[in-house]
Formats: structure tokens, sequence, C-alpha cells
């Protein structure tokens, strides 16, 4: 954290604190004129501000104006503000008002992030409902979160033994909010335990049981001294103002005895730490609730650090990474390489989760996450589902979708685009002898009609039935006889990421700007390159000693130490997305992981498909396919584990084809079929649209590799051949299956109309007259199926011409980006992607005509085909010989 981003959350803190504080004790607030007085029944927020009062003090900071901020708390009539906040999108939550107006006054840039400080009113009420329900049905608590029965006494009611460890006589509710943020869970915890209590003294209880029973965590300033301002509304309304909460200042994950100082004399954040220490040394949660951060574990520039995870990922004394529990079943199933996705906030909280309420004392627990989707079906979160069916007895998914970039485009109930499900997990405490009961429901709609839904929905809905056990899926799959058709990588079963550079100058659309970045580079004085070169703490350092990419030889000089006359390895064409290729500076020194087995296996005859695997493919083509080693992202704008060469050699001689697959087709089929054929059918079925629009609903279904249903019908196979050789001949320039007698693609349709006379600043379309416009330019006839192709998503027109305008779309990650062509020089390459997509949508229909066929006739099932080895899975012992780099 820098000064600037200390500053801000002193600044935030101090005002929701102040404004707790008048909400709270109105009568006494400000009555002296020091603000160090401002009374609060949070320790750590009181110490806080008496340490900056003293600081104030000290510094003779007369300006700071907070004297005046407590005038005009003073002065304000807050109770009719809360009062006219009424219900709103958020919930009638007025912190979350006036969160926002506060920060559009202060820092209009940060209140685009505002909503990542609440979760909707209506998950949360759904979610503290549901556990309320699961409760009482479950563990026969008749006033559920509000009920103060001791463990002794619900073991006794629901047939359990008492926990070793655990003392009989505590009560068994606990609930802990990992990452409570604003402390929206713990508002709502209070009103639904008020709805659930049938007592006869509510303050009573309230201040006895479920104030002591509720717990957070939060790492972030800001939105802790929230939390405080809105459970300290939500008890002053009950009568309970004075009570004191246990929502703490720390890293959940850190079980570390010691924290880190705000350096300031009296330590608060050392007091709070101890509490929060302390609290999670002694306290056995039974319920673990809320909606944990998501964040893939990538470290900005300039933090430093061990990585994220704390007791999850890297363990304690005495207490091994909790992690292991997740990558174990993972690698036994041979999916290790599978597991990078893994390292996440979410599933470490998951992970978290799973340990408090049903292993740290084991014994019965619930929890309760909204969280991101990825672990229902991702292929990397097998290892989580699998710990999550082990520990569980029964288990509710609510899938809320929410997909923002790609497939299926669908609203999300947050301002987001990554997919969001609930989970709800309970283990009763009994022995059981049967598998976890997994259940699930899709709530599809307007983002409007979804938050209605949540209002209304129950437990009891939630019937859909998942079948499965270990690593499968938690979605419930349509007997289909798509399931039975070999997938993608049993056919062909080498499959890498692509390319990633992780840092986007290397990359453009002609060969001169990549000359002028590293020319810009290799002049800048040594020591400072890494400005200009962008050193990742998790990738390449401009300082770094590597191999060669494109050549074997002696580790290349690293960037800071090259001479100004030394340049990269060399300029080639690359793979950038489906139907886009540009160029790259190839270089190992720049690429941040580059899969140099796919450089290794580049050749005259080389063919890299791409698809989607761990992610659902949506419509357009499911396979796309390459003449140069593509990036990772090249099949849709996003990818992972989706790139599947031909060969696995330099010369073609060993094909990435399952050992005996091959003779078992040509014995089947009564042909011989190579490996080129089987190629070229596999693509013939999956390289148009027809394939997504045929069996869209089983693509929806699950992620996973696409199917493919092979014929035994050799005419039909033949046909299939013919069509998905002419599809990779178009599909890779022209350079790869051309035809006898063909050396170049014939043109298509489109033509320039008007030339484009200069680097163009946008681009345009009209369906009316089928007139592509870029800058001055003009090009027609475009089909507007051409004009929307896409692939899962990813539009290719659109993504095309946004590379190559004026000011490239997406993200910079140098000033080196900044060098750009300076006259259009693409209009022959733009002629080429419309011709070929052109010829992309012509063909469809054949390619429908030809799947109808083959799939109402006999069908080869996976069964009677081999399955890889584990050889075949893995990348070549030796490496080939390289190619020529020229340009």
């Amino acid at each position: 954290m820098n000064t600037e981003s200390f500053a801000n959350m002193c600044a935030q803190t101090l005002v929701y604190g102040m404004l707790s504080s008048r909400v709270t004790n109105p009568e006494d607030f400000g009555a002296s004129p020091i603000f160090s007085t401002v009374p609060l029944a949070n320790p750590f927020l009181e110490a806080f501000f008496e340490q900056v009062h003293d600081q104030v003090e000290a510094h003779e900071l007369t300006g700071s104006d907070l004297s005046q901020l407590v005038a005009d708390l003073r002065e304000t009539n807050v109770e009719a503000i809360l009062d006219q906040i009424g219900s709103t999108a958020k919930g009638g939550d007025p912190v979350i008002h006036f969160y926002e107006d506060f920060l559009k006054k202060y820092d209009p840039k940060e209140r685009l992030n505002a909503g990542a400080f609440y979760t909707p009113q209506p998950a949360v009420e759904f979610i503290v409902r549901a556990v309320d329900e699961v409760l009482r049905t479950r563990f026969n608590l008749e006033m559920g979160i509000a009920d103060a029965s001791t463990w002794q006494q619900v073991a006794e009611r629901n047939g359990f033994e008492v926990p070793e460890g655990i003392d009989p006589a505590k009560p068994f509710v606990s609930m802990i909010d990992p990452a409570t943020g604003t402390g929206t869970f713990l508002v709502e915890w209070l009103k639904r335990a008020k709805k659930s209590y049938t007592g006869d003294d509510w303050p009573a209880h309230l201040k006895n049981h479920v104030i002591k029973s509720m717990h957070a965590f939060e790492l972030m300033l800001a939105p802790y001294a929230i939390a405080h301002l809105k459970v300290a509304l939500e008890l002053h309304d009950s009568g309970a103002s004075s009570v004191e909460t246990q929502i703490l200042l720390t890293d959940t994950l850190d079980h570390a005895p010691k924290q880190g100082q705000l350096g300031i004399d009296s330590n608060p954040v050392a007091l709070e730490g101890q509490r929060a220490a302390n609290l999670k040394e002694s306290e056995r949660f039974t319920v673990v609730i809320g909606n944990p951060p998501y964040d893939r574990e990538q470290r900005a520039i300039d933090e430093t650090g061990r990585r994220k995870g704390g007791v999850v990922r890297h363990g304690v004394p005495g207490i091994p990474p909790l992690l292991e529990a997740v990558i174990k079943p993972m690698k036994e199933a041979g999916l290790g390489r599978h597991l990078k996705n893994i390292y996440n906030d979410y599933i470490y909280f998951w992970r978290w989760a799973l340990w408090q309420a049903t292993e740290l004392h084991p014994g019965p627990g619930v929890v309760a996450f909204i969280t991101a989707s990825s672990y229902v079906e991702g292929v990397s979160f097998g290892g989580l589902r699998h710990l999550l069916r082990d520990r569980f007895d029964e288990l509710w998914i609510i899938d809320l979708g929410g997909e923002g970039r790609g497939a299926y485009i669908d609203d999300n109930i947050f301002d987001i685009k990554t997919p969001v499900t609930i989970g709800l997990g309970i283990r009763t405490g009994k022995e059981q002898n049967k598998d976890c009961q997994v259940r699930y429901l899709r709530v599809s709609d307007f983002r409007a009609d979804k938050l209605q839904r949540l209002y209304k929905l129950s437990l009891e809905e939630v019937t859909d039935a998942v079948s499965g056990s270990g690593l499968d899926n938690f979605t419930p799959l349509i007997e289909s006889e798509y399931y039975s058709w070999p997938d993608i990588t049993d056919l062909l079963p080498w499959i890498r990421s692509g390319c990633k550079v992780g840092r986007t100058w290397p990359i453009a659309e002609n060969v001169a700007s990549l000359e002028l970045r590293q020319q810009e580079l290799v002049s800048e004085a040594k020591g400072q390159r890494y400005k200009l070169f962008v050193d990742r703490p998790t990738g390449r350092r401009s300082t770094s000693y590597l191999d060669p990419l494109l050549t074997f030889g002696p580790k290349l000089t690293p960037v800071e130490n090259l001479e100004s006359t030394q340049f990269f390895e060399g300029i080639v064409r690359y793979g950038y997305r489906s139907f886009d290729r540009q160029w790259l500076i190839a270089d190992n020194r720049l690429c941040d992981a580059p899969g140099p087995y796919l450089w290794h296996v580049r050749g005259s005859r080389q063919v890299y498909l791409t698809t989607l695997t761990s992610t659902k493919l949506g419509q357009g083509p499911v396979l796309t396919a390459t003449p140069y080693v593509p990036d990772l992202h090249h099949f849709s704008g996003r990818g992972a584990r989706d790139t599947i060469p031909l060969y696995r050699d330099t010369a073609a001689t060993i094909p990435n084809i399952t050992q005996g697959l091959l003779p078992a087709l040509s014995r089947i089929l009564g042909t011989e079929v190579a490996a080129e054929d089987l190629l070229a059918y596999v693509y013939g079925l999956g390289a148009t649209p027809a394939f997504s629009d045929k069996f869209g609903e089983r693509l929806a279904e699950a992620t996973g590799p696409v199917r493919i249903p092979i014929t035994r019908d050799p005419e039909l196979f033949a046909e299939a051949v013919a069509l998905g050789r002419d599809l990779l001949w178009w599909h890779t320039w022209g350079e790869r299956f051309a035809p006898p007698g063909h050396r170049e693609l014939p043109p298509g349709s489109a033509k320039q109309v008007h030339p484009v006379v200069e680097m163009p600043d946008r681009y345009d379309y009209d369906p009316a007259t089928r007139t592509l416009t870029v800058g001055s330019g003009t090009f027609a006839p475009v089909a507007p199926e051409v004009w929307d192709f896409e692939v899962s998503g990813h539009e290719v027109l659109k993504s095309w011409l946004g590379y190559r305008m004026r000011v490239r779309k997406g993200r910079k990650s140098s000033p080196l980006d900044d060098i750009r062509p300076t006259h259009w020089t693409q209009t022959e390459e733009l002629l080429l992607v419309l011709s070929i997509i052109e010829h992309t949508v012509e063909v469809t229909p054949k390619a429908a005509d030809l799947l109808e066929r083959i799939t109402a006739g006999p069908l080869i099932p996976a069964s009677d085909l081999p399955t890889p080895t584990e050889a075949d899975r893995k990348p070549p012992k030796k490496l080939g010989t390289v190619l020529d780099t020229a340009i």
C-alpha cells in the first residue's frame, strides 16, 4: 500500500466512523471541540481517532477540516435523511448511498469501484434465509439462527456426539463472515434473527446471544469502518447501541500469531490483530457465510512479499497447507496440469470455510457462499468438488449465471462479467452411509428478474439432482448420445496452453512498428530499460538470463545488458486471435510463458487447433486453426490449455494422435485414415457455426472439450474430410492443405470502394447497404452474417478492426505501445479476412447438412476406440529442429 492509498483509506474511515458515532450517539456527539473525543463503541476505531488527533495536534494540521466535519454532522438532520432513503436497487442500504455520494465528491474514479463493496440485497436475504432454514430443518433449531441451544442439546436432538475439544455447554450457532466488506450479511443476519426469535425479550436475547454468536473479519480499513457503521445503525434501532461487536480488522487466512502494525504509537492494529488471533484460535464456527473476494493470484508490478493464501496456501507450523486436500485428488487423477487456476482468493476462502465448519473439530457445520461459478464445472476445480462432496452431506447449487465475456452473454446480478453461483453445503454430524446429495438450480433471466426470484426462492425449489462423484461437475446432464462420443482430446491428446506474452508491446499488426519498438528499448540507458520493458513479478524481468526460444544455444543476454545495436531473436507471424494474424517479437526474454514446446514443433506442415476445454463453448465455430504459434487467448479472447498441434515434431513425422487410433479407424472404415485425414474430418464438423447451432444445448450444459461424432460410413467420412481440408486451407491463410494447382485463396465478393487514406479512428457497418466503413474508406458488399460472425462471443471483425485503429483497443503495458503505424497498410489483409469469413458462412449450410446425416447414421462410440496413454498426453521428449526465423 502506498502513501496515497493509505491516506484515502484513513479519510474514508474518519468520515464513516464519525457518521456512525453521529447516528448511534447523537446527544453526546461532538460535545467537545476536540474531534478525538468522538464516542465510538469499537475499540480500534476509538484508538484510531485518538491517534489521528494526536498527529493533527503534533503537526498543527489546522486545515484538516475534521472539526468542521464534526460540526456539520451535529447540525445535519441525519435521522431525516435515513428515513427518506427507502428501498432502492441496493436494498435501501443507507451506507451505500452515503458511500457513493461521498466518493462522487471525494474521488470520482473510485466511485466506479463502489459496487465491489456490496452484495445485492436479494442475494444476501436468500442466503441468510436459507441458512436459517437448514438450521431449523436439518438441526432441529426452532429459532434458526437466533436459537441459543447448546452443543449438547443439539447433539442429543440430532443423534451425534459433541466433537472432541468443544465445550458442550457453548451455544451451537456461531457464525463468521470471513470477508465481510461493508457488513451487509451481518445486518441481514440480525434482521433474520429478529424474525426467527419467538421469545418475549428481543433486546435481551440480542445482547446476550445473537451478537455474541456473530463474528466477522475484514482486511480493508474503509469497508471495515463502514461495516461497523451499518451494524451500529441496526443495533441502534433495536436498542442495543452500547454493545460491542466482533467485527475485526484482520487477514482471515493469516494464522500467524503476529500481524503488521500501522506505525502509530498505541498500536491499535496490533491490539485488533490479537483479538482476531484469539478468536481464530478459540472459536469453532458452525456457520461460515458471505461473499469472499475473487482474485486470480497475479500481483501488481509494485507489490512485494510472499504470495497470498495464508494457512490455506502455505500452512503454518503444526498445520500443513490446507490446499493440499484440493490438489491431491487432481494429481491422483492425472490432472495436475490444470491446477494453476485454483490459486484464487475465492478458492482459498472455500477451503478455509470447510476447515472451520467441518474439520477444525470434525463435526457438523454449514457453509453458504456466493462466489464465482468456475468451481461448479471447471476442469481445474475438480479437487474442490471432490472435497465438497467428501465434507458435506447435502449441497445446494444456485447458478445465477452472469457470463459477460463470451459464449452465452447473460445478465449478472453484480456489475461484473464473471458468472456467479450461490453454494450452500451442510454436514449434519451424523454417520452417513451415502454420498453427498447435490441439488442444482439455474436461474436464467434479466438482472431484475433474477433478483426478484431470489427474494421468493426456497431451497425446496432447488430440485435437480446431480449425479456423479469425486471430481465430477455439479451440473445435471441430460441423457444424450452426445456424451458417448470421444472428445477431441481423446483423438488428439497432447494439448497445451498457447503463448502468453504478458505484455502487449511485442505484438503489432505490422513489422515496422515492432522494429521501432525494439530500437526504442535498446536505445534506452542500461539500468532504465525495465520501465519500457515492464518487469513482472511472476513473469519475465529485464535482468533475466534465459534460453533461446527460436534456436538452440547459449543463454541470451539480459535485456538490460544488450548493446544498442543488438536486437531480439526474431519477428514472426503470430496467431493472435481466431482469423487475426499479427506479428510478434518472438523472444524468450519477452514472453512470460511462451510455451516452448509449441515453438519447437513449428513446421511447414504444422497446424494448431484452438478451442475451449475448460470454459463453455458458445456460438460460432467450436474449433479454429492457425499455421502460426497461437496466443494463449487465440480462440475467443480468453483461453487456458486450449491449443492442439497436429504434429509432435517439426518434420511432421510424429502425429499428435492417440496410439492405435488411426489403425482402428482404418479397420472400421475399410480405408486408410492418415493423421491429416482425421484432423480434416474433425475440422469439417467443428469449424463452422453448424456444430454449435445443432448442439448448443449440450455445449451450454457443461464445460469440457467438444465431443466429435465419428461416422462408420466411409463415404460420409470422406465427405467430411474434403470439407475439412477446404476449411483448413482457408483458415490457415492459404498456407496449409492447398488443393492441387492452387497457390492463393480466391478473392471474396467484398471490394474496396473508397480507400483508407490515413490511420482510422473509427469503423462502422451499415446492414442496409452492406457497407463497412473504416475511417475514410469503405468496403462492400459485406453480408450481415460476415459482420456478425463470432467465435464463442468473440466478435471477429470488430476485434480485428479494433486492434488496427490509430489507438489500438485494449490495455497498454508500456509506453512502447504508443509506437503505432503512421499510415494504413491493412487493406489487402482486411479483404482477405472478409473473404475467409464469407467462405465460412457460405459453406455452413453444407456443414449442417453433413452433420445431420452423420449423426443420423451409425457412429463409433468412444468405448470402441483406443484411449490416450499418459505418454500420449505428455510433451515430446525430444524437441525438433527449429525453423529459420527470418521474417
